[in-house]
């Protein structure tokens, strides 16, 4: 009697040939990285994730780096908190009740990312810089969005209020005398 090896046997099998004695079925390996069926690999779809919607993603972005309650950001952008609150939890804008609410939210969003990008992503340290008068007779990043709704305007307040302008001229340490300037090739 010979002894006939498994892949024999699925070989006859599949051809249609009947078997001499009852064949079970491989196991199943799901160990691996691609699972198999005896030396059929199993291919899985992709787990796919609902993705959250835009506008929840930035409310909720907004209020993680910034601390602020949906209040605060509520004043910031013009809006009521309710308002964002419905928003944040996935419920759509009301074009003819919001306007342009999605737009400056938008806009604030980005300015928000990059200030948090530049203070080394501490969500204190942002708010306290958005909040942040640069200097005398101006506005700090957050009246700007308030007032002006302009994110170009926030931003360069906010940069003032990271890095303060200087003051009064810069002079070396030659001043330049009342006589003649020197020749730009000497």
């Amino acid at each position: 009697m010979t002894v006939v090896e498994a892949p024999a046997f699925y070989e006859a099998a599949f051809r249609g040939e009947p078997l001499q004695r009852t064949v079970l079925p491989p196991p199943l390996n799901t160990q691996d990285t691609i699972w198999t069926i005896g030396a059929w690999p199993i291919r899985l779809p992709d787990v796919v994730s609902p993705t959250v919607p835009r506008l929840q993603r930035v409310i909720r972005e907004i209020r993680e780096r910034t601390g602020w309650s949906a209040r605060g950001l509520a004043e910031i952008v013009g809006s009521s908190h309710t308002t964002i609150i419905n928003a944040e939890n996935g419920r759509p804008l009301v074009r003819g009740h919001s306007g342009d609410l999605h737009q400056r939210l938008v806009g604030a969003h980005d300015l928000i990312e990059r200030v948090y990008v530049l203070v080394d992503r501490d969500p204190e340290r942002t708010a306290a810089i958005l909040a942040t008068v640069p200097g005398t007779g101006r506005r700090s990043a957050v009246q700007e969005l308030r007032e002006s709704g302009d994110p170009g305007r926030a931003y360069l307040a906010a940069l003032d209020a990271i890095r303060p302008r200087r003051t009064g001229l810069l002079v070396g340490d030659r001043p330049r005398g009342n006589g003649p300037t020197t020749a730009l090739h000497e």
